[in-house]
């Protein structure tokens, strides 16, 4: 008999498409659950569903393994709990492309990054945002310069939202074309 476990990803949404187009191109073996791409807007929901995703998917025959950035306070407190491990990146966007992209990036001009996935979904977070704590995400982007939208290509980027985007921010937009190479690698190491 094997002791090999199974291994199960709980990702966050927001690398739905690409992951799922790193598992049909290179013909991976990843069995992934994904959870809303919006939960890290609201702590407590966040907490809630990453613990209900644990506590179902645990087992002796079974390592989990989480696709998320640093997107609750608790989260290696919680991870712990369960014997999870966690992808190597403070959020998603530095888990495309790694810290030292943003920074060099950053000095450039201060930038708040966005990916196909978050272009996609900003409207709904920021939805979800007002909502649950009356925040007025308009007062987040003053100490900004740009937009920095990274494109791997695998989800076709809506000019319409990211112009929506760009007006709600008041901020112009630049596109980078980036691979998948940086996040599967991260992924790799868990």
């Amino acid at each position: 008999m094997s002791s090999e476990k199974t291994v199960l990803f709980i990702s966050c949404g927001i690398f739905k498409e690409e992951i799922e187009y790193l598992i049909k191109s290179q013909g991976l073996d990843w069995n992934v659950v994904f959870l809303d791409a919006a939960l890290h807007v609201n702590f407590d929901k966040l907490k809630a569903e990453l613990v209900k995703a644990l506590e179902q998917y645990q087992g002796d025959e079974r390592e989990l393994k989480v696709l998320y950035g640093h997107c609750h306070p608790d989260i290696m407190e919680i991870l712990e709990g369960y014997g999870a491990k966690k992808l190597n990146a403070g959020n998603c966007l530095e888990a495309m492309v790694g810290r030292e992209e943003i920074d060099r990036l950053n000095a450039e001009g201060k930038a708040f990054f966005l990916s196909a996935g978050w272009i996609e979904n900003w409207e709904n977070m920021f939805k979800l945002g007002k909502d649950d704590f009356d925040f007025d995400f308009t007062t987040m982007f003053t100490s900004y310069e740009r937009i920095v939208v990274f494109d791997t290509g695998v989800i076709p980027i809506d000019e319409d939202k990211i112009k929506a985007f760009s007006e709600f921010t008041k901020l112009p937009v630049v596109k980078k074309t980036i691979s998948l190479d940086h996040l599967q690698a991260l992924i790799d190491k868990i």
